[in-house]
């Protein structure tokens, strides 16, 4: 299937730039050589596979070479440890993508090749792409909306993709300066910090936000400082793209997630979360948790939703993951590391809404001591044990055993 689509793309633009990187460029017959360069590794539960992680053009020659080879490839974000399944591969397995997602556990996800397909072709004539001259990818593509939206539309519909490092603004303007139709999906925290540099969006055709709550204020400054509408997308991890605000005016409620997209059908289960049915709907986790639903077609979101006709409105997510300016967070994890680092002293870590908006959620921790032992170096000793984006917030200490780990 893949095999076809890509050798299509070989003959009418092989020689044609097929990704920006911060070394250069390179084309899609350059993706093809590295691609066939590349060694696949074994792995118990996968057999021979493909890592892709690291930078936009190493991810992307790993799907490249797993895709051309019916070999799985496992994307996993360059600051993390690659999981190992729990389980093998089911048959068919083409990706695997390793996250937190709103269940705050880091797992494994499977994908068939046709399933992936299936949500890149939806978001390539949902968004209406062939518009577009190039996608800016300025965040992760190893994370789901990053890699459906940049270089895997690079590699299944020769839709050039411009990664960058990092997405600050400087290094957005060079991106922009070259290009005339540019697709730019961000998440609300990218696009704040955007418009506060007042960073020269005029180049950009589309405009697409995701990965948390799009606020009214923000998209209406968007609009007044740039003159573009910024698009809301849904989804999940588990089933790719669920609704698109695909309205050209500005949203009334800052719940509006938009409509169902083609192909996509839901309704509300117990507890009023989305059950949602799709071909991209992948093979299912490495490990399940009770009362989860994952398996083709059917996805059952940890989302409440409200109906408003054909639109899906946003109320609140049931699952434990922390949503910290779009990136999901596992607190157990986070919790672990706290314990490890001060002796093993019982600790909880969760998350709580933010007063930045963008933002999302602070991250909590409750430490099981004596107040006045909750110093500042105290606190400075834990986060050196933790990532950037770990870092609690706010800080309880409590000297009663209230507090579970």
């Amino acid at each position: 299937m893949f095999g076809e689509r890509w050798q299509q793309i070989l003959e009418t633009q092989g020689d044609e730039i097929a990704l920006w990187h911060s070394a250069g460029a390179v084309s899609y017959r350059e993706l093809q050589k590295l691609a066939c360069g590349l060694v696949p590794q074994i792995c118990p539960k996968l057999g021979r596979f493909y890592l892709a992680q690291g930078d936009g053009l190493q991810i992307t020659v790993a799907l490249l070479a797993g895709f051309l080879t019916d070999l799985p490839v496992q994307v996993v974000e360059k600051d993390r440890q690659r999981r190992i399944p729990v389980i093998s591969a089911p048959a068919g397995t083409a990706l695997i993508k390793q996250t937190v997602g709103s269940s705050g556990v880091r797992r494994c996800q499977f994908f068939s090749f046709a399933q992936i397909a299936a949500d890149v072709d939806r978001l390539h004539a949902a968004l209406g792409l062939t518009a577009c001259d190039a996608a800016l990818a300025p965040l992760s593509v190893a994370h789901s909306f990053g890699l459906t939206t940049t270089v895997l539309q690079t590699l299944l519909h020769g839709l050039p993709t411009h990664w960058l490092p990092t997405p600050f603004p400087v290094g957005m303007k060079e991106a922009l300066a070259d290009k005339k139709r540019v697709f730019l999906p961000g998440v609300p925290a990218m696009w704040k910090a955007w418009l506060i540099a007042g960073l020269d969006l005029s180049r950009v055709h589309l405009a697409v936000s995701a990965g948390s709550m799009l606020t009214l204020e923000l998209e209406s400054r968007v609009r007044e400082s740039s003159g573009l509408k910024l698009h809301n997308l849904y989804g999940t991890s588990e089933c790719g793209a669920i609704s698109y605000d695909s309205t050209s005016s500005p949203r009334c409620l800052a719940s509006d997630l938009g409509t169902l997209l083609p192909g996509v059908s839901g309704h509300l289960s117990h507890e009023d979360r989305l059950m949602v049915q799709s071909d991209a709907v992948g093979l299912g986790y490495d490990e399940t948790l009770s009362g989860e639903l994952f398996t083709p077609p059917d996805h059952l979101t940890s989302d409440v939703i409200r109906l408003d006709g054909d639109r899906l409105h946003y109320e609140h997510c049931l699952g434990k993951g922390i949503n910290v300016a779009s990136r999901k967070l596992s607190p157990s994890e986070i919790a672990a590391k706290i314990s490890q680092s001060i002796g093993g002293l019982n600790v909880a870590v969760f998350g709580a809404p933010s007063r930045d908006p963008e933002r999302v959620q602070d991250i909590v921790c409750h430490l099981l001591l004596p107040p006045e032992k909750l110093t500042q170096d105290f606190k400075a000793n834990i986060c050196a044990a933790l990532a950037p984006w770990e870092v609690p917030r706010r800080w309880i200490a409590l000297s009663d055993d209230s507090v579970s780990a």
